[in-house]
């Protein structure tokens, strides 16, 4: 049985058996950057939310550049100064610096021992001492019954806040509460006061052909769609709602618009929204549903725009695996874990190497949303000649981008 070695960041940490100090987190899960420097980490064990004040030194890089980190467990781990098994519960982007921050948990000898730890694209890997940040607190009302389990040993608590996002001075908060609509989603108004809301969500599922109103959004993001804030929200199995802010009131009640059916048998992980230009320099504004088990899918905004302006879905899917509503892009994003928009150029993910086991801090480029160097193909061997056409120019330039994004660039061609 590994263990837990002696840990010199100790006052940095929280226990989860009891040893935490009184204003710690007791779980470390979903991350959100604030303003002013602001970074909430979701305790939802707790039902709690805390609001940690960042010291303000940080200093925006000079360019974009893209993370390459093959081994991230071995980075954590070693900050953490701990052995034994690591689970990662979400992962966010600092708003100017561009570091990693990943909120996880390490396990050994029925002891988990949680943290956020920074992590930089030159592998420098540090971990947050919240001890000794400001911080504020909000506790939630009515979280999820600690006596009930699923599959005889999840507990319900794990999934009181399973979202987060910060827009427009409030944190939007997911999750399942105690009652007979358990899916729950609040507005929290920041900083913390008493007056936050608390809505049960209701939807339609064409796949189960049912409304359901216990199971909770796995992932959000508020976004403007047509001049209106609108969450953005994707559940297990896996529809797609949206949901206006101003209909969010506390105590109601609502029904949230299905615009998509996405595929059964599949945890949505992340929803974010993000812009990227093209070759030509136009910007476009989407938003991306990562899966656990199937393909990500890239929506644009135009598209979502025309899905939320619809009837919406009110009929079941002809068959299990039949997907419907808002035409999406599929990506090739396998084994991503979380994702966070990074900056101007690039997505940044925590992704599991599908033959070695290892966990990545990688970076995709917008617009190509995935890595060269993943691939052996027909251009990777040294007597390949690029034909002498306008396609094959495109392709040697892009492929060169893509080179130096990931650190080959010895192996650009000319």
């Amino acid at each position: 049985m590994t263990a837990l070695k002696p840990l010199a960041v100790l006052g940095a940490i929280a226990l989860s058996t009891g040893s935490a100090a009184a204003d710690m987190p007791q779980s470390f899960g979903i991350l959100e950057f604030g303003p002013d420097n602001t970074l909430f980490v979701a305790d939802s064990t707790a039902g709690a939310i805390h609001a940690y004040t960042l010291p303000a030194d940080g200093t925006a890089p000079e360019q974009d550049a893209a993370f390459n980190l093959l081994d991230v467990d071995q980075l954590v781990a070693d900050a953490l100064g701990a052995t034994g098994r690591l689970v990662y519960s979400d992962l966010a982007v600092h708003p100017v610096t561009r570091e990693a921050y990943a909120s996880v948990t390490a396990t050994a000898d029925s002891a988990d021992v949680g943290a956020v730890v920074a992590v930089s694209r030159d592998g420098t890997a540090r971990v947050l001492d919240l001890e000794e940040m400001p911080s504020t607190k909000f506790m939630l009302d009515a979280p999820a019954d600690a006596s009930v389990t699923f599959w005889r040993d999840i507990p319900a608590p794990s999934l009181t806040i399973t979202d987060l996002d910060f827009a427009n001075g409030e944190l939007f908060v997911s999750g399942v509460s105690t009652g007979e609509f358990a899916s729950t989603l609040r507005r929290v108004p920041y900083p913390f006061a008493d007056a936050s809301t608390s809505t049960s969500i209701e939807i339609y599922h064409a796949a189960h052909n049912q409304n359901e109103t216990r199971a909770p959004i796995r992932a959000m993001a508020v976004v403007d769609i047509d001049g209106t804030a609108t969450a953005v929200a994707a559940y297990t199995c896996t529809p797609l709602v949206t949901i206006p802010v101003d209909a969010l009131e506390d105590g109601a009640h609502v029904t949230g618009k299905t615009i998509a059916e996405l595929g059964y048998g599949n945890t949505p992980l992340d929803v974010i929204s993000f812009q990227a230009a093209n070759f030509q320099g136009e910007v476009s504004s989407y938003v991306l549903v990562v899966n656990r088990e199937m393909d990500a899918d890239l929506i644009s905004m135009e598209n979502l725009t025309s899905a939320a302006a619809g009837p919406g879905l009110s009929e079941p899917v002809p068959y299990l695996g039949a997907t419907s509503g808002v035409q999406t892009v599929p990506l090739p994003l396998s084994g991503v874990v979380h994702i966070a928009d990074q900056d101007g150029q690039f997505l940044l993910a925590l992704r599991r190497d599908l033959d070695t086991g290892a966990m990545e801090l990688v970076s995709f480029r917008k617009g190509s949303f995935f890595r060269l160097s993943d691939f052996i193909s027909e251009y990777n061997f040294p007597d390949y000649a690029y034909a002498d056409d306008e396609m094959s120019t495109g392709t040697r330039m892009f492929q060169n981008l893509l080179k130096a994004d990931e650190g080959f660039p010895g192996q650009i061609r000319q």
